[in-house]
């Protein structure tokens, strides 16, 4: 995925080394209450995967259940969660990946511009 800055550690070390991302999207499309998204994923100027999530609104319509997955060069991360449709911030859970990220756990923390067409995303594990 990300060569010399992997993310995962070695298994001697404590903890992985956080990813910070940049996500721009490049397709979307919503219908029924289910919106779904792929993005561009970016650590630094250096392109480094894709992810594609799909949402469902829920009733209340002040939120959305997400599921999806980043694809990148080590393997996938699966995260899942639920996020506000009020905030450009949110935070989801890291539910399991393959490769080099099977089964990782940890949080994803999205942060969109106002216009909903990039993110800075900082991928925790832990």
């Amino acid at each position: 995925m990300l060569g010399a800055s992997l993310g995962f550690a070695s298994a001697s070390q404590a903890a992985p080394t956080p990813l910070h991302l940049t996500a721009y999207v490049y397709d979307t499309h919503s219908a029924k209450g289910v919106f779904s998204s792929h993005e561009k994923v970016y650590e630094g100027s250096r392109k480094v995967g894709e992810d594609y999530s799909r949402c469902t609104e829920a009733s209340n319509h002040r939120s959305t259940h997400c599921v999806g997955s980043y694809a990148l060069s080590h393997g996938t991360i699966d995260f899942s969660g639920t996020i506000s449709t009020t905030s450009d911030t949110n935070r989801l859970s890291m539910t399991g990946g393959t490769g080099g990220y099977k089964n990782a756990r940890g949080t994803v923390r999205t942060e969109y511009n106002k216009a909903g067409t990039k993110a800075q995303e900082t991928l925790t594990f832990g």
